[in-house]
């Protein structure tokens, strides 16, 4: 086991007394500069998006330190993390939107609040699910929304038509979820600029989608043409194979671009591939839906010669988002129950996926650990949070928040005066290196991110220029945090929350990281609404949605949410 940092070493506070630190603010000028910013690794959003508040970028190869076990390589999965846009704070919702979004009361996990789906004509599996209820959503908090747009000039591996392709072994093949992937962002940057030629490569993506169809038990699946080593393991797919998650990408592709355009050829493939998700399993046929243990499963990995698959997280979820866009254009009673089955899966199994107090699984088969997807698993939860009002996958997000906090988060560290110790570690967690500097006045150095170290406590920065270039250094209120606000993680809808703290003292930010405070006059037990949850100077925090106090911040622990 991996060496714990002696506690001489990491220094200890008593509790923060947030009145003094920060009603007094925290000047900026005359700082000495521990690094050049610079010179620090870049915290843009790939496409050339700028990052949110808190500077978040998933680094899809970055070796994580340390993991309970295999950990996921998303270089070698079909479907690496998306941006975490989900996670950051999005538009406010409009006075009516807030109201017909308002969140219902958290359903249980189990049989006693299940139905059974043999009731429902047409759908040719038995399972259980909870009636939850699905909802149409604004542009800007539905499933792949984007704030900006992504450019024309595609940087990723494309032929001469402009669809999106992979390259496997120096040869170019079509591959079903980069395509539809792309078609989706392509539909959100036409959104958001009107420009005609993003909504045309769009149908060019859906078109090559159309194209390579195969059609078995009346459903369209999209094969894919190359083999696959499943997360590097020994197991190999040959072709052809499917996947759901790219038959769920492409239903929500095709039902966008029918809203768009009103064509027939949209309307014949989003029908068709819906009813991919209604073939019942055969070995060595195209498939993807199955039963496990009375769950309904949306198989990311379907295995082309048998009917096992690896129950993958991110895939199952991405596939109910299909199902979603699929049922609020249509109102297919068909599509409604198999995303409440699939909705009930996701609830029912978090636990199993779950790694207490480190980045959660990638799949069920293997448990391999989740690395970079793990912010995704959050990201999810926050879209079904929206989809179906049930305060239980906001819980499930705050959880996996709380176990790892989201990566990528990069930006500038304050250094308080005083010692400060960076250290380095293998990757089992033990220390194999520290330094010590002392400071004999504020500073400050660049960091790539924000996480967990293997078998150390803590929140830990990446340091990557200045004196402790090199090393990870620990959070510590009041002496060591990422300036301002960082890690936000926004609700989507309101997230209903009790005042746990009398008097309730308030925050707000009001230059760089300087702040002010005011003690409310909410009492114990008022009901408030939160937006997000964040972190501020190194310190966890929500903001109140609405009231006189809209957009301050609260110390975590001073609400309780319900």
């Amino acid at each position: 086991m991996g060496s714990r940092i002696p506690a001489a070493e990491s220094p200890r506070f008593g509790r923060w007394s947030r009145r003094g630190v920060l009603g007094a603010g925290l000047a900026v000028g005359g700082a000495v500069l521990l690094g050049d910013p610079a010179r620090a690794r870049p915290v843009g959003v790939p496409g050339g998006q700028p990052p949110a508040p808190g500077k978040e970028r998933l680094r899809p190869g970055a070796a994580f330190l340390g993991s309970p076990g295999p950990l996921i390589d998303p270089a070698r999965e079909i479907s690496p993390p998306l941006n975490p846009e989900a996670l950051w704070d999005v538009p406010r919702l409009s006075a009516e939107d807030a109201r017909r979004l308002a969140p219902s009361a958290e359903s249980t996990a189990g049989v006693a609040s299940l139905s059974s789906s043999s009731s429902v004509p047409g759908v040719p599996f038995d399972f259980q699910y909870h009636p939850f209820e699905i909802r149409d959503l604004p542009d800007e908090i539905r499933p792949y929304y984007l704030r900006l747009a992504v450019p024309l000039e595609d940087t990723e591996p494309h032929d001469s038509t402009g669809v999106r392709m992979s390259i496997r072994n120096g040869r170019m093949y079509d591959h079903p979820v980069a395509q539809a992937q792309y078609g989706l962002a392509l539909i959100e940057a036409h959104r958001i600029t009107g420009n005609a030629e993003y909504l045309e490569r769009a149908k060019k993506q859906a078109q090559r989608l159309v194209d390579r169809r195969v059609e078995h038990g009346g459903g369209w699946f999209f094969p894919y043409p190359f083999e696959f080593v499943l997360h590097g393991t020994n197991e190999l797919y040959d072709p052809p194979w499917y996947s759901m998650m790219a038959q769920g990408q492409a239903v929500s592709l095709f039902c966008r671009l029918y809203k768009l355009t009103g064509a027939g050829i949209w309307l014949a493939a989003l029908n068709g591939t819906f009813a991919s998700y209604l073939v019942t399993p055969v070995a060595g046929r195209p498939w993807g839906v199955y039963v496990v243990d009375g769950r309904l499963w949306l198989e990311e990995y379907a295995h082309p010669q048998r009917i096992s698959g690896d129950l993958t997280y991110n895939g199952h979820n991405f596939s109910l988002f299909g199902l979603w866009d699929f049922f609020v254009l249509t109102g297919d009673e068909r599509a409604k129950v198999l995303l409440q089955g699939a909705l009930t899966t996701m609830r029912d199994v978090y636990a199993d996926i779950r790694n207490r107090h480190w980045r959660s699984k990638y799949c069920l088969r293997h448990g391999s650990d989740a690395n970079t997807y793990h912010t995704i698993h959050m990201t999810q939860h926050i879209c079904c949070y929206a989809i179906t009002g049930d305060t239980i996958f906001a819980q499930i997000a705050e959880l996996y928040y709380t176990d790892f906090p989201p990566h990528g988060v990069a930006g500038p560290v304050t250094f308080q005066p005083g010692q400060h110790t960076g250290y380095r570690f293998d990757s089992a967690g033990a220390v194999t290196a520290s330094k010590t500097i002392s400071l004999s006045r504020r500073s400050s150095a660049p960091s790539a991110d924000r996480l967990k170290i293997l078998r150390q406590e803590g929140i830990w920065y990446e340091i990557t220029a200045g004196s402790l270039a090199g090393y990870y250094l620990e959070e510590l209120r009041q002496h060591s945090y990422m300036t301002g606000e960082a890690a936000p993680m926004g609700y989507r809808i309101l997230r209903p929350a009790t005042v746990a703290q009398e008097p309730l003292t308030l925050y707000t930010i009001t230059s760089g990281d300087s702040m002010s405070s005011l003690v409310s006059d909410y009492r114990l037990n008022d009901p408030i609404n939160l937006d997000r949850r964040t972190v501020v100077n190194g310190v966890a925090h929500v903001r109140l949605a609405d009231g006189d106090h809209a957009g301050w911040f609260a110390g975590y622990t001073a609400v309780n949410r319900i």
